[in-house]
């Protein structure tokens, strides 16, 4: 499959698959992929994701001064659902983990 039946597939199994299940939340996860890095890269991140066997994953900015984590790039990555969420400045937040887990975010 080429990467624009790659995002079809994805976001219409989004789209038919009940709320907050992993089909739905990667469906959204692929749609908001599109706004943040374009067609071109996107489809080819599909293409390399579905020919290793993985998925693709969102990077999340360090949240500030009360405001949710801010999505800024994606890659593809070994991890099952729920996609780790790394966070490049974790110290402001004085903690030494990552994230897991998705937000619960709709985007329509």
């Amino acid at each position: 499959m080429d990467g624009y039946q790659l995002y079809k597939k994805y976001t219409m199994a989004g789209q038919l698959a009940n709320w907050d299940s992993d089909a739905w939340h990667y469906g959204q996860l692929v749609h908001q992929a599109f706004y943040l890095v374009g067609i071109t890269r996107l489809f080819d991140l599909l293409e390399q994701a579905e020919a290793d066997g993985k998925r693709l994953e969102l990077l999340y900015a360090a949240p500030g001064s009360g405001c949710p984590p801010v999505a800024y790039d994606v890659q593809v990555a070994d991890t099952a659902p729920p996609t780790l969420i790394t966070l490049p400045d974790a110290g402001s937040l004085n903690r030494t983990a990552p994230f897991r887990g998705l937000y619960p975010w709709v985007f329509v």
